[in-house]
């Protein structure tokens, strides 16, 4: 394969274990812990990631994981949201004091 970027979700991750899923291709991918960045924390499912494929033992591994920022609709107005309150929230603790 080719060493291009492909993009999916978190299909499902086990702590415990250091491994999970992403769907994204045809078929689900594996990766292991010691590949994602864990700046941000574990992963989470059905979070959005961008990756490298290469196959290992006929099976395919994902590696060189990176965090995408979902786009959605949804995931816009959720970052607004968020945003708005800690505005308020800073406002309304100056008035407090």
């Amino acid at each position: 394969m080719k060493s291009e970027f492909h993009q999916g979700r978190i299909k499902q991750y086990n702590a415990d274990r250091g491994f999970g899923f992403i769907d994204g291709l045809e078929q689900d991918i594996f990766f292991h812990i010691s590949d994602f960045p864990l700046a941000d924390g574990e992963p989470k499912r059905n979070e959005r990631v961008k990756f490298i494929v290469i196959e290992n033992e006929d099976k395919l591994r994902a590696i060189r994981i990176e965090r995408v920022q979902d786009q959605s609709a949804k995931a816009k107005k959720t970052r607004v949201v968020k945003n708005n309150t800690s505005i308020t929230s800073a406002l309304l603790s100056n008035f407090k004091k």
